[in-house]
């Protein structure tokens, strides 16, 4: 044996005794092959995101980290059908389970990506049931994806991960009961009805809506309906979890921890805090106790999904909790700091004498001349191109071939006034269209700025598989709603206004505001939670067409489901934030939630721009 294999095995001796007797605070399982290929819904870096936290936070580094391999054929055969894993080969197939109309998706790296991953839960699960009385938890910066059956894939889910790892274990000899926690915000169908004769493996999920009814002869499973807040989640918790446990008293845990659960997820139907999702897994360790335990990410979509899972695991290492601001208190934070660097002198002076104006002028007379020039009584249209600049808008319109844009207004329409930014050249394409009125008796006695129409769009775009046309346009849009509403923020907090209304003409509006705003009426949030729910993992331009389609179905009337424009509101005054926390809003749509059953009819495989039906251009 050369000194190199000694010093080798000395140093893996060490490891494993410092190890054994003093374990670290977590162990972690991840491979650099954890990146999806980019897609409309997943984050390709979550992972690496979680671990850069906790690198950074929580002084996690490679000692604390095992490398998988990539599970093998013979592993997935123990679960899995071959005609199926075969028919992995074919793209569309795989394109069906992730819902995909997009041809240039990597369907082979997919396929690759979950078979790294189902490898870590492999390894995740073989370090925890080789260490009992293990109080850290390994974890799968992976994994979970309890969708996938003996025969077939679904919802994002090509091999059921947890089931291959339970099949290796029995395998190498394991024979301890075992717990499956699933906590996501789907049903882990595709677990439940592989172990559905298994009395050793208890499966307890509790999620938004069942996904399969099949029988089980250990399980505890329960649908509490689309639309939940962090009061009925933690009390079902809290109520099953314990039960749970108990029933199944289990050798090895297995926490499928899902983050689609939150209420800043791209495509979940809840409306759970960041700190509930903390709650919920201090819960579930607690109950653990000392038996080993492996921890698995599950859903959680769109950019913000890794901070839950970060903020967690970072308290098990520190013992504190950092709360993570989300990618819209990011993005205001960002626009605040501009916004302090615009001086009333780019935003009111330019073409006027005074050049002393103030929000306090503004709200004394609101109707005087000076007022009647400017937007909202104070933004001159070059303060307004000074704004778009700062705040990066017309950076984003550039990138998109357009050199130059103008801004006109327009302020005595009859519906409110009118900002329009145009091309700045011979052609004068519009761009944007803004109007918005001040109202003082949607919700008195507050002042809020109503966007009565508002249009994005790129009219030198053509509309193609890439850029596919949504209900109400006429050209592709220009992908700014969101800085549109937090520049009329910026806008509310420099004049003293104390929020936002929008009246979303489609469900794909509703859906992008949806992450900074919510429905005034309780009723019509837990209505478009059911529409959520319904529609799933799926693209939004799918998504709003089968709305528009009305493929959408009540389960109660049998009646297509259409979309009703209701009032969505964004505090930005204290205020306003008071009178909104003293209304019971949660509750009370928890309690409308279960008069909304809502089912989708029929899944297109693409969204096509043609043969589409004729629309009238409505306001956006």
């Amino acid at each position: 044996m050369s000194l190199f294999e000694i010093a080798t095995k000395v140093r893996r001796t060490l490891k494993g005794f410092a190890n054994e007797f003093f374990p670290p605070p977590i162990r972690l399982v991840f491979s650099p092959a954890y990146r999806t290929p980019p897609n409309p819904l997943s984050d390709p870096y979550r992972a690496e995101k979680i671990l850069g936290h906790l690198a950074a936070h929580a002084g996690i580094g490679i000692r604390h980290m095992s490398t998988p391999r990539s599970a093998n054929i013979q592993q997935l055969l123990r679960v899995h059908d071959f005609s199926y894993l075969q028919s992995l080969e074919n793209p569309e197939v795989v394109a069906r389970i992730f819902g995909s109309p997009d041809p240039s998706l990597d369907t082979a790296a997919l396929v690759s990506e979950q078979r790294w991953m189902t490898g870590g839960t492999i390894l995740a699960a073989r370090m925890a049931a080789g260490h009992k009385n293990q109080l850290s938890p390994v974890v799968n910066i992976g994994g979970g994806f309890h969708h996938a059956k003996r025969d077939k894939g679904a919802g994002f889910c090509l091999f059921n991960d947890i089931a291959v790892a339970i099949a290796q274990l029995r395998a190498d000899g394991f024979r301890g009961r075992i717990l499956v926690v699933d906590l996501d915000l789907h049903q882990g169908d595709g677990t439940r009805t592989l172990f559905a004769t298994d009395a050793s493996v208890f499966c307890c999920s509790i999620h938004a809506v069942d996904w399969d009814d099949t029988s089980c002869v250990a399980d505890i499973n329960i649908a509490l309906g689309p639309g939940i807040g962090d009061n009925a989640y933690l009390s079902a918790l809290k109520e099953t979890l314990p039960r749970c446990f108990s029933l199944a008293d289990p050798d090895l845990v297995l926490y499928v921890a899902g983050v689609d659960i939150a209420h800043d997820d791209a495509i979940g139907s809840w409306r759970i805090s960041a700190d509930a999702i903390l709650e919920r897994d201090r819960l579930v360790l607690s109950l653990s106790g000392k038996r080993p335990l492996v921890w698995l990410l599950s859903g959680g979509y769109g950019p913000d999904a890794w901070r839950h899972t970060a903020r967690t695991l970072a308290f098990l290492c520190t013992g504190k909790d950092t709360p993570l601001p989300s990618t819209s208190e990011v993005n205001l934070e960002r626009f605040r700091q501009i916004a302090r660097r615009l001086s009333s002198t780019e935003l009111a002076a330019p073409g006027d004498q005074n050049l002393g104006i103030t929000a306090e002028d503004v709200l004394q007379d609101l109707m005087s001349p000076r007022a009647a020039r400017r937007y909202l009584g104070y933004y001159t249209p070059y303060g307004i191109e000074c704004a778009l600049e700062r705040y990066g808008v017309t950076d984003h319109i550039r990138r998109t071939g357009i050199p130059e844009i103008a801004v006109e207004f327009q302020l005595d329409r009859s519906n409110g006034e009118m900002i329009r930014v145009v091309t700045a050249d011979e052609r004068r394409d519009t761009l944007v269209e803004l109007v918005t009125s001040v109202s003082t008796t949607a919700h008195p006695p507050l002042r809020l700025v109503v966007i009565e129409w508002l249009l994005l769009q790129n009219p030198r775009l053509p509309a193609t598989q890439h850029h596919v046309l949504l209900p109400g346009q006429e050209h592709p849009g220009l992908g700014i709603l969101r800085e549109i509403v937090l520049m009329l923020v910026m806008a509310c907090e420099r004049l003293d206004l104390d929020g936002i209304v929008l009246n979303p003409a489609h469900y794909h509006v509703a859906a992008l505001a949806h992450s900074e705003m919510q429905f005034a009426d309780p009723v019509a949030e837990a209505r478009f939670a059911a529409m959520e729910e319904a529609i799933g993992p799926t693209p939004l331009a799918e998504a709003s067409w089968a709305v528009q389609r009305g493929e959408l179905i009540d389960m109660v009337s049998g009646q297509p489901v259409q979309w009703v424009p209701a009032e969505m509101v964004l505090p930005v005054s204290t205020r306003f934030k008071h009178i909104r926390q003293q209304t019971d809003y949660e509750a009370a749509v928890e309690q409308a939630a279960p008069r909304f059953r809502f089912v989708w009819t029929h899944r297109s495989n693409s969204v096509s721009n043609e043969h589409r039906p004729d629309l009238e251009f409505v306001k956006k």
